[in-house]
């Protein structure tokens, strides 16, 4: 009997685990696919269009530290931002993680570099990035995010 029990809790956990699996991978396409679109709005000329990939009440925590809260001042800040620079950014990125907390709900993680120049002087470079993703209306949407500059650490030579 005891072997019939576990038997049966092994199957059903190795079922779960296969179709998490399989959920994972399919998650992997998704984002990678959103993370292309998203970029492809912050290089387009129309600038409506990033935006409508945050929720009105977005969160941001810039590569400087700022923290911008809600669409009106996001959109503050990255018009400030492109007036300072000498040209529009360019961006690389990869996805390198991402989990759904709930189905409507997910982080995911991912590189950046920035081709960012500021009177003449580069000012861009790698980060690690972070979003929380919330599904609205069948659509996943940004409803916060951070960007980690890194950098390189002194080894003490």
């Amino acid at each position: 009997m005891k072997t019939l029990l576990f038997t049966s809790i092994l199957l059903l956990a190795l079922t779960f685990s296969s179709q998490n699996t399989f959920a994972q991978a399919d998650n992997q396409a998704t984002f990678e696919a959103y993370l292309e679109a998203v970029y492809k709005a912050y290089q387009s000329d129309d600038n409506n269009i990033m935006w409508s990939y945050y929720t009105d009440n977005a969160t941001e925590i810039g590569p400087d530290g700022s923290i911008a809260s809600g669409k009106k001042d996001l959109r503050a800040g990255w018009e400030a931002f492109m007036q300072m620079v000498d040209k529009k950014p360019t961006f690389d990125y990869k996805l390198t993680s991402w989990r759904l907390i709930k189905p409507d709900v997910a982080i995911i993680t991912w590189n950046s570099n920035a081709d960012i120049v500021m009177d003449g002087q580069q000012i861009g470079g790698p980060t690690i990035c972070s979003a929380v993703l919330v599904k609205v209306k069948g659509k996943w949407m940004i409803e916060m995010d951070t960007m980690t500059p890194v950098m390189q650490m002194l080894d003490g030579k």
